[in-house]
């Protein structure tokens, strides 16, 4: 069976106290890659601006032969959901899977609206949220 391609997407900003160095994510995600018969693509850094998802929009969009994007978190996931919609429009548009490690959560191809509650609602009962 062919390896899909996993492009890694790690996040430089501090999210509700999550602060994970990218040397560190990008480890993560090469190891499930390794564990998960995924090839590695060096990931992308997204920009330090507060509320940027450039970077995001930018594998989703415009990177050819990518199966999978891979991140640490869903904390890492705009707050907004109408971003959340257009993100995950465009990822089940383009076959792109979108794999969020710590949580062990794939999307794949499932209803967009149903899935949006789901994390919402896994970022809510988390300790790392705000209250």
């Amino acid at each position: 069976m062919k390896k899909k391609n996993l492009q890694g997407y790690t996040f430089t900003r501090n999210k509700n106290g999550l602060a994970i160095p990218t040397n560190i994510q990008s480890g993560i995600i090469r190891n499930y890659c390794e564990k998960n018969n995924y090839n590695f693509k060096l990931h992308l850094d997204e920009f330090c601006l507060d509320g940027s998802f450039i970077q995001l929009f930018q594998i989703l969009k415009n990177k050819k032969g990518i199966n999978a994007i891979g991140m640490c978190s869903i904390y890492f996931l705009p707050e907004n959901k109408d971003l959340l919609q257009k993100i995950f429009s465009i990822s089940k548009k383009r076959k792109i899977e979108i794999i969020f490690i710590f949580e062990n959560i794939i999307f794949k191809s499932q209803n967009i609206n149903i899935f949006i509650k789901e994390i919402m609602q896994i970022k809510k009962i988390n300790f790392l949220t705000k209250k």
